[in-house]
């Protein structure tokens, strides 16, 4: 059976709301550091994360490691036409708060789609073979169309999906590798 992505993505978010803190908080240690042994992460020297919000997964230590191993984050700021770009990340970043409530870079150097090495993409829900349920905006689908790097989603166990679940549309942008633990893990 499949079910429309809004009626999906409502019910994966109620889902993240309902993660209790304890498997939160031990999900998001294995899957950042399963993030930061993969091939990707170590060749990258420009990695585009997100600032999360409280249903997301925690970047903060994603974007604290890369600082400490030298590397750039590079952080999203939306423009008109439901477009982004991303913006370096660094000590004289300033932000402003988004109607979404989401805080974004105010200044700072904006970087090209071809000068990313690895992009952390959201969302909502994921299946293993990287078809992903964003948050509505179709802001990161329209990033991907134009962006040839490597691209990986980190999954709470809640967020995996069935493959069937949802039809895919002609502009869904899958990313390359789901990082989630087991059901044993």
């Amino acid at each position: 059976m499949t079910y429309s992505k809004k009626e999906l993505r409502q019910a994966y978010i109620a889902r993240l709301q309902q993660l209790d803190l304890n498997t939160r908080l031990h999900e998001e240690k294995r899957l950042t550091s399963m993030l930061f042994d993969q091939p990707e992460w170590m060749n990258a020297k420009v990695i585009a994360t997100t600032l999360s919000q409280s249903l997301e997964l925690d970047t903060s230590p994603i974007i604290l490691h890369a600082r400490h191993e030298n590397r750039q984050i590079v952080v999203p700021r939306t423009l008109p036409d439901r477009q982004m770009e991303f913006v370096e990340l660094n000590e004289d970043s300033e932000f402003v708060e988004t109607t979404f409530g989401v805080l974004e870079p105010q200044n700072g150097r904006v970087y090209k789609p071809s000068e990313l090495d690895l992009m952390i993409v959201p969302g909502v829900a994921f299946t293993q073979s990287g078809r992903r349920i964003g948050f509505g905006g179709g802001y990161y689908d329209r990033y991907l169309s134009k962006y040839d790097g490597n691209t990986i989603s980190l999954s709470f166990t809640t967020q995996l999906a069935n493959e069937n679940e949802w039809q895919s549309e002609q502009y869904d942008k899958p990313v390359d590798k789901v990082l989630s633990l087991s059901e044993t893990d």
